[in-house]
């Protein structure tokens, strides 16, 4: 069957205006040589040729257009949008531009493909000329690969350029990472030229995401396993069980055990699924199943449940060394305040998700409702703030009148110490701080944000359990009672002189302490 082609008015004028026997500017495209007049023809096909599967409703056949020009023939590559109708890939032509723009998803995965078209313009226009596009002895010439504009190099030297947001799956913004081009000496030929493949796989994001992702899972997996421990150690003795301090310790500790679980569940089950597919393939994320949403509702309450516990440890510590006198909170109190903290504005923040059809297992903001939860959190860091402020300043009346308690000084380098450390984390991701767009940079700001999450949960039970002097006295209190009932009951040496540490330790003695 023969096509019914249908010719653009502007190849006319291109045929009209170069019957005039002038110099023509040609431009390199891959190793074909364009006329610049027809540029954008050749550009837009390669642009779209090239385009990413994954950013297309449906790719259209490609079919050819022959034209005259220059007294050549010529065939301009033309989509096939439907039958008996083509368009051409110059985007300055608007009509041809509505077809090939009803081929892509949406409309900013095709203003991501006009994006090539006008590099690939600017490039021949303003970066090529006869000269540059020639090559010599020594230098590969001026080449627009399809993707990028690659300057004149010299032989066996490799050209890099910022990578081309065409590289990527998603036409979102990213860190800087560099292609590379090389140029060669043939042997064969006796001649220089570029290799014709350019190497994109530098360009590849996953890798540069996975590594990030796995050093968070390992680090936080070191945190769970710090504070297991520790929270068995609040929970086993029943002094520490019945102390509003030290629950308030453990309530923390849970959260963050909790939170740092289900935030391993995401990264592991959802993100690096994920990162780890193909871009054609359906993966978790992007069926955003009601499990995974699910997922992303409990990991949001746990870090809510983390800032709640922290505003309760300072209100604690506020109340104890400004209201020294004050009765004593009540534990229901303590858990009804976590359960409201925890919940409200989590459940706010899945409301608006639902509303908003958010996708991405609602594991990516890209409707700005984040600051629900970010509102609250930061609230809670500017409170702790201001009740750190009122802490130091009764602290510092204290000192002047040497009427300061052994025990309010532990409790006052603890909090100064822990509250500026449970802010720090959320107070630098509110906002990426890098030196620049490069992945390095963006590397370090993400290592250390998350090495700081981890560290957050093993600073805690480090200080408040396996360091506190309480917590060492019931542990070695326990001991050396289970190792006096063994050497008893089955004549066991265990203990040694740790049974008589400081006074001569008896049966009766740990019988009596047992009824105090």
């Amino acid at each position: 069957m023969y096509w019914l082609m249908r010719f653009s008015l502007i190849f006319c004028g291109i045929i009209i205006v170069n019957s005039k026997q002038e110099q023509q500017k040609y431009c390199l495209l891959r190793q074909q040589y364009i006329y610049q007049q027809l540029w954008n023809y050749f550009a837009g096909y390669y642009c779209y040729n090239y385009t990413n599967s994954a950013r297309l409703l449906k790719r259209y056949e490609i079919v050819s257009n022959e034209i005259i020009f220059n007294n050549e023939t010529i065939k301009i590559p033309m989509a096939l949008v439907g039958p008996n109708i083509t368009a051409s890939f110059n985007y300055k032509i608007q009509q041809d531009a509505e077809y090939i723009k009803q081929s892509f998803k949406n409309d900013d995965m095709f203003t991501n493909y006009l994006s090539c078209c006008q590099e690939a313009e600017d490039c021949c226009n303003n970066v090529m000329n006869n000269e540059n596009i020639i090559y010599s002895s020594t230098h590969c010439p001026v080449i627009w690969d399809a993707w990028s504009c690659f300057p004149r190099t010299p032989v066996n030297t490799t050209a890099k350029l910022p990578c081309s947001s065409q590289a990527y799956q998603s036409p979102e913004g990213v860190c800087i990472l560099e292609s590379e081009k090389k140029c060669i000496w043939n042997e064969t030929t006796q001649t220089v030229e570029w290799v014709q493949q350019t190497d994109y796989t530098t360009c590849a994001m996953a890798p540069v995401y996975t590594k990030r992702y796995k050093f968070h899972v390992i680090f936080l997996s070191i945190c769970i396993g710090f504070c297991i421990p520790a929270i068995i150690i609040f929970l086993i003795f029943e002094k520490l069980r019945r102390t509003i301090r030290v629950i308030l310790h453990r309530n923390l500790l849970i959260a963050i055990v909790i939170r740092n679980v289900l935030t391993i569940m995401s990264k592991e089950l959802i993100i690096l699924d994920a990162l780890k597919s193909s871009p054609l393939s359906h993966h978790r994320m992007e069926e955003n199943g009601v499990g995974c949403r699910i997922l992303a509702f409990l990991e949001t309450s746990a870090i809510n449940s983390i800032y709640g516990c922290m505003f309760l440890d300072a209100f604690y510590l506020h109340k104890v060394i400004v209201r020294a006198f004050a009765t004593e909170t009540r534990r229901a109190y303590i858990y009804i305040t976590l359960a409201v903290l925890t919940f409200t504005f989590s459940i706010c923040w899945a409301i608006a998700m639902a509303v908003e059809n958010a996708e991405n297992c609602w594991m990516a903001d890209l409707q700005g409702i984040q600051w629900t939860v970010d509102g609250f959190r930061i609230a809670i860091l500017i409170i702790n703030t201001l009740m750190l402020a009122d802490i130091i300043r009764v602290m510092v009346m204290k000192l002047k009148h040497g009427s300061t308690t052994k025990q309010t000084k532990a409790a006052f380098r603890a909090t100064v110490f822990l509250i500026p450390l449970f802010g720090l984390h959320i107070i630098v991701t509110a906002k990426k701080i890098v030196y620049d767009d490069s992945c390095t940079a963006e590397d370090i700001y993400d290592y250390a944000r998350y090495a700081m999450e981890g560290l957050q949960g093993i600073i805690v039970s480090i200080i408040f359990c396996y360091a506190n002097n309480e917590v060492r006295g019931e542990v070695k209190n326990s001991y050396r009672k289970t190792c006096i009932y063994l050497n008893q009951r089955y004549g066991w040496n265990l203990g040694g002189d740790l049974l008589y540490d400081k006074r001569r330790a008896t049966t009766a003695t740990f019988v009596q302490e047992g009824y105090q």
